[in-house]
């Protein structure tokens, strides 16, 4: 289971003179809450469409690969919606940093939208994702039949072990794995310690690791009733070769994503 951005000022000063909270919370605009609306309504039934092949498993069980085919359609689908919409858009920065082959892609995570995203961005990965996801209607639905890793909260043992099962059966069908390792969505400026179990993945897996940046939550942040226009950046850091000792190694491969992170937000332009 790391980008520059380009705004509009009151994004900027926003993001400049709050710390340790959420800048999306700091601005508002009737426009781009009635987008929000919007959006959201578009969103729920652009989901229905999709729980057609639903019934259809039923009847005549889906492969895993067409499920995740879907997945990604309906994965454009919000992309397109942010687009149009919101008026939010992303750019990738380092995509020469990415592997020829599976990796596990390790992301700091502040929003629903890289959630989502990450099914474009990498497609086709094992996407490590929390249990309360798989309660979603529709989505969790996609979730287990891709299938994807589950996060168990409350059953550490449990989690870990079904974890690197799914690791290792992942590994064998030459799949990626992306993962956020604090764990739950984190304020623009927030920290969250990064779960140890990153490591039993790579043991499993033996795969490189690619450090990944975002600042989505400068638009759309924990809990945002509203969602802002911009440009999310997306920046893939320089691959992290297996190692023995990552258990140890991943607090430096923490204070880079969180460095970078904090330099997104600061340094965005006037």
């Amino acid at each position: 289971m790391r980008f520059s951005i380009s705004s509009r000022p009151a994004t900027v000063s926003c993001a400049r003179s709050v710390q340790h909270r959420n800048p999306c919370e700091q601005r508002s605009t009737r426009v781009q809450y009635v987008r929000s609306k919007i959006f959201n309504v578009l969103l729920v039934i652009w989901t229905g469409l999709f729980g057609m092949p639903i019934l259809w498993d039923k009847f005549a069980p889906l492969q895993s690969g067409t499920i995740r085919g879907l997945s990604r359609q309906w994965a454009h689908g919000f992309l397109f919606l942010c687009r149009v919409v919101l008026k939010l858009t992303y750019k990738i920065e380092g995509r020469e940093n990415l592997p020829d082959g599976p990796f596990i892609a390790v992301s700091n995570h502040q929003s629903l939208w890289e959630t989502i995203a990450f099914l474009v961005l990498f497609p086709n990965a094992n996407i490590v994702a929390k249990e309360s996801l798989y309660r979603i209607p529709v989505f969790g639905w996609y979730l287990r039949r891709s299938p994807m890793m589950k996060v168990i909260r409350d059953q550490p043992g449990k989690s870990i072990r079904s974890i690197i099962q799914g690791s290792k059966h992942t590994a064998q069908e030459g799949r990626s794995i992306a993962i956020f390792p604090e764990g739950t969505r984190t304020p623009v400026f927030g920290r969250q310690k990064y779960e140890r179990g990153l490591s039993a993945i790579q043991k499993a897996t033996g795969y490189p690791l690619v450090p990944v940046v975002l600042n989505s939550g400068v638009f759309w942040g924990t809990g945002a009733r509203m969602i802002y226009e911009g440009e999310i950046t997306v920046r893939y850091l320089r691959a992290v070769p297996p190692s023995s000792d990552l258990y140890n190694n991943l607090d430096q491969i923490e204070n880079e994503i969180n460095k970078q992170k904090d330099e997104m937000a600061d340094l965005l332009p006037t």
